[in-house]
């Protein structure tokens, strides 16, 4: 039975930070494999057909796997870059039920947003099927 870790990946530093925790963490364990989730959703406009769904898909994914294979050209552990449509905090619960652990990078916006969990963040720790791990870039204090 594989160990099965999914991580939230949107380019930022702090899921960088968060993909190499992840990547570490299956690592340490038998079977370990991360599923790096980017999530998108169509940009909303009143004009129909303003947007191709299949070419935003492509440049996601295309995005995905750029961003993964800069991080971890070689990953330790199966690696399976996946993008889903819709919501980010809904898309990570539901990815979490088939998971042993979603990690997902957080970051504050002054002193004190340092305290407080992301709207993200706080849901999925709220909601998730599967423990959670916050990771903080590690260049950041605290």
């Amino acid at each position: 039975m594989s160990y099965k870790v999914v991580v939230g990946v949107d380019g930022s530093a702090h899921s960088a930070a968060a993909l190499r925790f992840a990547l570490a963490e299956a690592a340490s364990r038998p079977s370990g494999e991360v599923t790096a989730l980017l999530c998108w959703q169509l940009p909303f406009l009143s004009i129909p057909g303003a947007f191709d769904k299949a070419e935003l898909e492509r440049t996601y994914e295309e995005f995905l796997i750029k961003t993964v294979s800069e991080i971890a050209p070689s990953p330790p552990v199966p690696l399976l870059p996946l993008v889903a449509q819709g919501d980010p905090t809904e898309s990570l619960i539901v990815a979490s039920r088939d998971a042993d652990l979603l990690v997902l990078g957080i970051r504050g916006r002054s002193p004190f947003a340092g305290l407080m969990l992301g709207s993200v963040s706080q849901a999925c720790a709220a909601h998730a099927q599967c423990p959670v791990v916050l990771v903080k870039r590690s260049d950041e204090p605290g």
